[in-house]
């Protein structure tokens, strides 16, 4: 196995390593039956739009090879690149997506060789700024996955400009292709995506249940989106209805 080959498969190695260790909490593998163990595949059809269908014909056009998401949390940006990257794979190219953060099982060799993928997707990346080692990989990389017309999408919370970024080059970089700020659902939008995500998990949720939710429960959308796979659990592990009054035991 050559160099290019042996960094490419201790890069996967690693990040389901870190995907299992970090990702899936250890209360739903030690107690949920395998079938829910499973991530979910997230798709375009599955995203509630609202104001931000021409980033999504963006995301689908392969002539962009620079896109730069921000916006706040919950907006989604995870699951817009988790979509990208799952609508790449079904037309048989190599996609990856992989959440930053600074930590010691998650070194910033991880993006060694990743150069060679059609698509990156690289999750939060405001997360790692500041440090000048992952400054420096991500500068290095997106000049290999230019050179190799592979095509890179990245989202953090923040516009380049407004990043912590040390490293000049690397902001410029930043700055070279598209730039979306994603637009924050209304409440009705909402409401669709807890209604969706229900569906996903094999039940229906009503209008009344989604708007309780929505009153008294955290307004972010992914805290929501967490609650919703929360409760789902509960109610499962105590053959209960997700009822109002379930539900307020939990809040």
């Amino acid at each position: 196995m050559n160099t290019l080959s042996s960094y490419y498969y201790f890069n996967l190695y690693l990040y389901f390593k870190y995907y299992n260790e970090y990702l899936v909490p250890d209360k739903m593998k030690k107690q949920l039956p395998l079938s829910f163990q499973a991530p979910e595949q997230a798709t375009f059809e599955q995203y509630i739009a609202g104001g931000n269908q021409q980033l999504i014909s963006s995301l689908k056009k392969a002539s962009e090879l620079l896109v730069y998401i921000w916006g706040e949390k919950g907006a989604g940006k995870t699951h817009l690149l988790q979509a990208i990257v799952n609508y790449y794979q079904a037309q048989e190219m190599n996609a990856l997506y992989l959440p930053l953060q600074i930590d010691e099982n998650f070194p910033p060799e991880m993006l060694d060789g990743l150069e060679v993928m059609d698509l990156v997707c690289l999750d939060n990346i405001h997360k790692v700024m500041g440090d000048r080692q992952w400054e420096e990989a991500l500068f290095h990389f997106f000049n290999r996955m230019r050179d190799n017309r592979g095509r890179l999408i990245l989202a953090a919370d923040n516009s380049a400009v407004n990043l912590k970024i040390n490293l000049a080059d690397l902001k410029s970089r930043l700055t070279w292709g598209l730039t979306y700020q994603i637009k924050t659902l209304d409440d009705a939008d909402k409401i669709e995506v807890l209604k969706v995500r229900a569906h996903q998990r094999g039940f229906a949720m009503t209008d009344e249940i989604a708007q309780y939710l929505l009153k008294w429960a955290s307004r972010d959308l992914t805290d929501l989106i967490e609650l919703l796979d929360k409760l789902d659990y509960e109610s499962l592990a105590t053959q209960r209805k997700l009822t109002i009054p379930f539900i307020k035991q939990y809040l």
